[in-house]
């Protein structure tokens, strides 16, 4: 969700908390009163506005949503239903993992399949909540050895025993890095001198899937 939309969301809430005691009062007064016209006002307008502030909130979040992807990926993107999806419970502080497996858009494979300078270079861009992060840009495989531990911390084994799914993709992940047709990019964070945050996206050609990871502690 875009500040922009957090911020109101933010102050309508509050607005609604600091309000809700007195409005609600006034609405009983009215009933009492029985002035009906002006009831259905007091009912309406809140229901209304709550309604505009969601589609407005929507609307905005699909924009950000298709900028991100394409920031990612350097090309317009239709994601889908995911093949496989899992998502651990989230800490208070955002600690978990999670897996996202599509079936590989075709305007991505029509990007990577005639990949160059630019969105080796260039991409994936770096979104502004990850300010902090590091990053590596789009890499042909094989993979390089030396980004093999944020590769082990996303193929969180921990979570593999909690779905049994996760250990076939991890297979195929990494034997899709193994060889050429793939490519790999990521974004990390290293709190304390090792990997604590990895966002970590693959695109395979050959085996036609797009993968996508997170994982934080």
């Amino acid at each position: 969700m875009s500040d922009i939309v957090t911020a109101i969301w933010g102050i309508a809430l509050l607005v609604t908390l600091l309000g809700c005691i007195p409005y609600g009062i006034w609405i009983i007064y009215t009933a009492v009163k029985k002035r009906w016209k002006r009831l259905g006002l007091q009912i309406g307008i809140p229901i209304i506005a709550f309604g505009l502030l969601a589609g407005a909130s929507a609307i905005v979040n699909a924009g950000a949503d298709e900028r991100y992807l394409e920031g990612l990926y350097d090309t317009e993107v239709d994601l889908g239903p995911p093949i496989f999806e899992y998502d651990s419970e989230r800490a208070f502080n955002g600690d978990g993992y999670s897996i996202s497996v599509y079936e590989l858009p075709s305007s991505i494979r029509t990007r990577f399949e005639a990949a160059d300078e630019r969105l080796l270079s260039e991409y994936p861009k770096h979104p502004s909540y990850r300010d902090h992060w590091s990053f590596e840009r789009w890499r042909r495989s094989p993979f390089d050895g030396k980004f093999q531990e944020y590769l082990d911390f996303a193929l969180s084994t921990y979570d593999a025993g909690n779905a049994s799914e996760l250990t076939n993709h991890f297979e195929a992940i990494r034997s899709a890095l193994k060889s050429e047709g793939s490519f790999y990019a990521f974004f990390y964070y290293r709190p304390s001198g090792c990997v604590g945050d990895v966002d970590f996206f693959i695109v395979d050609l050959v085996g036609g899937r797009l993968y996508s990871f997170n994982h934080n502690t």
